[in-house]
């Protein structure tokens, strides 16, 4: 019994020492100062339009300046009007090389646009395997009229017509995407996470106001799969 009762004891003698504002030292070790935690907002702003954050991050010398690479090779194969880049009141969704092209245990998985879109039987490995009209399809489905951005857009779906024209695809006539940020601490963004969505897509990185429309980016494939 003396044993259990010692142990609270401890107990409130240690906070009572860590209280007690003249005690700089407890066993030894230097007692934490008191400090103000100030908390910093980076700009989200990249003071350059869509289609210019596009081509910096397409053509740069290193691996980290080049993961819009393979959208960019998708864009000049398919033919798709890089002035819709340029457009005002518009919302980007950026491929990250992964979202095209991505390998694991050597082999191109499922989750990205070579792997998610089989030619047959077999994955593609380049943009010349498929049709120009079906990559350029895709590409005007990752640009939607609006600003859909974190502020305006919460856990509820909104939803936002793409400039993929409509009846291109028979599970999705209006062509439309859904936007929506996940209601916790990391407020992730999310694409098409609507009720029923078979494909849901969390962006890799998000937030980014051009000087056109917000971008956000994705490393895995983007499809509409009610």
């Amino acid at each position: 019994m003396k044993k259990n009762i010692l142990i609270p004891l401890c107990s409130i003698l240690v906070v009572l020492l860590v209280m007690n504002s003249g005690c700089k030292k407890l066993f030894g070790l230097e007692r934490q100062k008191n400090w103000d935690f100030e908390p910093v907002v980076l700009d989200p702003h990249i003071n350059r339009t869509a289609w210019q954050f596009l081509k910096d991050y397409a053509v740069g010398p290193t691996r980290q300046d080049s993961v819009f690479y393979r959208m960019y090779q998708a864009i000049i194969y398919s033919g798709i009007d890089s002035n819709l880049y340029l457009q005002n009141n518009k919302t980007f969704v950026f491929l990250h090389n992964d979202a095209v092209y991505r390998l694991a245990s050597n082999k191109i998985t499922a989750d990205c646009y070579f792997g998610y879109h089989k030619i047959g039987t077999a994955t593609g490995t380049k943009w010349e395997d498929y049709p120009k009209d079906s990559v350029k399809n895709w590409l005007l489905y990752l640009i939607a009229e609006g600003e859909h951005n974190f502020g305006g857009v919460g856990p509820t779906p909104v939803k936002a017509k793409t400039l993929q024209p409509p009846n291109t695809y028979a599970n999705n006539p209006e062509s439309v995407i859904y936007f929506s940020v996940v209601n916790d601490q990391n407020m992730k963004f999310r694409i098409n996470d609507f009720i029923g969505s078979k494909l849901m897509t969390q962006t890799r990185a998000a937030g980014y106001v051009a000087t056109n429309g917000p971008v956000h980016i994705v490393d895995r494939v983007v499809d509409y799969i009610p």
